[in-house]
C-alpha cells in the first residue's frame, strides 16, 4: 500500500514538473517571437529591410545608430527601449517617427511611406543642404527643433474610432486586363483626418496596395475581375492602421460612383472586408480604376494615436 501511494505521488510530481517545463518552454517561445517581431518592426521602420545578423549584433547596431553606444540591461529591455524611442513614444517625449512625420508634414504638406532614414536624409538635404554624420537621435532632434522654432508642437492622445471614413486617391491605374497578380500600386489619403479637431492622418499620407487577383474579361461572357488589398497606412505618429471597405464606405462610394465609373461601382457591389473584389457589371467588360480615382475606405478598429493640435 505504501509503495502504491509513493508511486502515485511520484507520478503526480512528474506530471507537475513536466507541465511546468512545458509552460515555461511555451512562454519562452512566445517571448522570443515577440522580441524578434519588435526588433524586425524597428529595423523595417528605420531602414525598410530586416537584418539577418545574430540578435545581439542587430540590437547593438541599432543602439549605436540611435545614440552612439550600447545600452545597459537585458536584451529584452534594450529592445523595448529602442521600440519606445523609435515607434511608441510617450506624451512627455514623442517617438522618432512622430518628430520626423510632423516635420515632413510641416515642410511638404505630406508624409511619404519611405523608411525613416530616407525621410531624415531628405529633410536634412532640404533644410541644411547636406546629410549629417551624427547619430539618428541628434539628427531627428535638429530637424524637429528647426521646424518648430517656437517650441514643441502641442500634441495629445486620442482614439481613432473604428469605421472612420478615409478618402483615398489612386496614384496608378489598375485594371483586370493589364495588371498582374502581385503587382503593387500606390495611393494616398485625399483629405486631412481630424478627431476632436486634432490631426491624426494628414492629407497626402501615402500607402501601397497589391493586386492579389486579376482576371481578364472574355468576349461577351465573363466579366473582368480584380482583387485589391491595401497595406496598412501610418497615422501621424507612425501607428499602423488597417483600412477596410465597411458598410458606410460602400454607401459613400455608391454616392460618388457615377463620377468615377463602372469599375469602382463593381468594386462596391462585389466586396468583402479582407480584400476589395471588383467585377465589371457588363459581361465582356474589364475592370479599370483610373489614376486619380477617389474612393472611401474605413479604419478597421479603435486605435489610440498621438495627434497634433493645430
Amino acid at each position: 500500500m505504501i509503495f502504491k501511494k509513493s508511486f502515485a505521488l511520484l507520478l503526480v510530481i512528474i506530471f507537475i514538473f513536466t507541465s511546468v517545463l512545458a509552460n515555461f518552454s511555451w512562454a519562452a517561445e512566445v517571448s522570443q517571437k515577440a522580441l524578434l517581431a519588435d526588433l524586425s518592426q524597428i529595423e523595417k521602420t528605420i531602414y525598410g529591410t530586416i537584418s539577418t545578423q545574430p540578435l545581439v549584433e542587430r540590437v547593438e547596431y541599432l543602439e549605436k545608430e540611435m545614440v552612439g553606444r550600447t545600452l545597459p540591461g537585458t536584451i529584452t529591455n534594450r529592445v523595448k527601449q529602442l521600440k519606445d524611442f523609435v515607434i511608441t513614444g510617450t506624451m512627455e517625449e514623442p517617438s522618432l517617427i512622430f518628430k520626423i512625420n510632423t516635420s515632413q508634414w510641416t515642410l511638404d504638406n505630406q508624409i511619404s511611406n519611405q523608411p525613416l532614414i530616407t525621410k531624415i536624409e531628405n529633410l536634412e538635404n532640404l533644410l541644411f543642404g547636406k546629410t549629417s554624420e551624427d547619430v539618428l537621435a541628434m539628427r531627428a532632434e535638429a530637424i524637429f527643433s528647426l521646424c518648430f522654432k517656437e517650441g514643441k508642437p502641442q500634441f495629445t492622445e486620442v482614439i481613432l474610432p473604428a469605421g472612420t471614413l478615409i478618402l483615398i486617391k489612386f496614384l496608378n491605374q489598375v485594371s483586370s486586363n493589364k495588371s498582374e497578380e502581385g503587382e503593387t500600386f500606390n495611393f494616398q489619403v485625399a483629405e486631412n483626418i481630424f478627431i476632436e479637431e486634432k490631426l491624426v492622418i494628414p492629407a497626402n499620407t501615402q500607402g501601397v496596395g497589391k493586386v492579389s487577383e486579376a482576371k481578364k474579361a472574355t468576349l461577351l461572357a465573363r466579366p473582368g475581375k480584380l482583387t485589391l488589398e491595401f497595406e496598412k497606412i501610418s497615422a501621424l505618429d507612425g501607428t499602423p492602421l488597417q483600412l477596410v471597405l465597411g458598410e458606410e464606405a460602400k454607401e459613400e462610394n455608391k454616392r460618388i460612383a457615377v463620377a468615377v465609373g463602372v469599375g469602382v461601382l463593381g468594386l462596391i457591389i462585389l466586396s468583402n472586408p479582407v480584400g476589395l473584389i471588383a467585377g465589371a457589371l457588363v459581361p465582356g467588360k474589364n475592370v479599370k480604376i483610373e489614376e486619380g480615382t477617389e474612393m472611401f475606405l474605413q479604419i478597421e478598429q479603435d486605435t489610440p494615436v498621438i495627434a497634433l493640435v493645430p
